[in-house]
């Protein structure tokens, strides 16, 4: 899961970019266009704005491709209120929350805000590095099946994808559809990441037929 990070500091708040893990999802130039440029060099200046403003569109970024640090003595980014893992249709699992990312190739990792890749095509998987577009992976992002809403979405919850399979999500969380439908609070779930199940966004064993192959 290789990193592409670039920094851009001003006196006040130091923005780091990371390419890989982009999709221009673009809730960066929407909320503060003055700062995030994509027709300017450098595209990000934070000197257009306050440390505050930044630090505000920054944690809106669905993937964590933006990550604030504060120079001035400001709070860091905190742990958002609840988990939640929302279906984007024809693209990635955005999960928002305490985040626990266990991979192969290092230690575990805490996050925020990350983007999974479900088509299958990603060439940093398990992040979604936008390739679902280009080679135009489709899916609603449709679930019919409802969760516990008695349960709280606190907490941690652990990414663990599994060699040559699918992500496995542990941890009490909020499930979202592709069309926006709060599903109820999930314990775990099962996330296809070949792209070829015929039960979306859940694994049906289809990585096995496809030969899908990650570490």
């Amino acid at each position: 899961m290789a990193e592409k990070i670039r920094s851009y500091d001003s006196a006040a708040i130091r923005i780091t970019y990371d390419l890989v893990r982009c999709i221009h999802a673009a809730e960066c130039v929407k909320g503060l266009p003055r700062v995030f440029d994509p027709d300017r060099r450098p595209w990000i200046d934070p000197d257009q704005a306050s440390a505050d403003e930044i630090a505000t569109v920054v944690s809106r970024c669905p993937t964590g491709a933006l990550q604030f640090t504060r120079l001035d003595g400001g709070a860091a980014e905190g742990v958002p209120p609840e988990n939640a893992v929302r279906v984007v249709p024809d693209g990635p699992l955005y999960l928002g929350g305490y985040i626990l990312l266990h991979t192969t190739t290092g230690p575990e990792r805490e996050e925020r805000r990350l983007a999974l890749c479900r088509c299958g095509l990603s060439d940093h998987k398990p992040i979604c590095d936008g390739r679902h577009v280009a080679r135009g992976f489709q899916d609603p992002g449709d679930v019919r099946a409802r969760s516990d809403a008695g349960l709280a979405p606190e907490g941690a919850v652990e990414i663990l994808p599994q060699p040559d399979g699918p992500v496995i999500v542990r941890g009490r969380f909020r499930l979202v559809d592709g069309q926006g439908r709060d599903l109820g609070v999930r314990e775990k779930a099962v996330f296809c990441r070949c792209g070829r199940s015929s039960n979306k966004p859940f694994c049906d064993g289809s990585h096995v037929s496809a030969s899908f192959t990650t570490d």
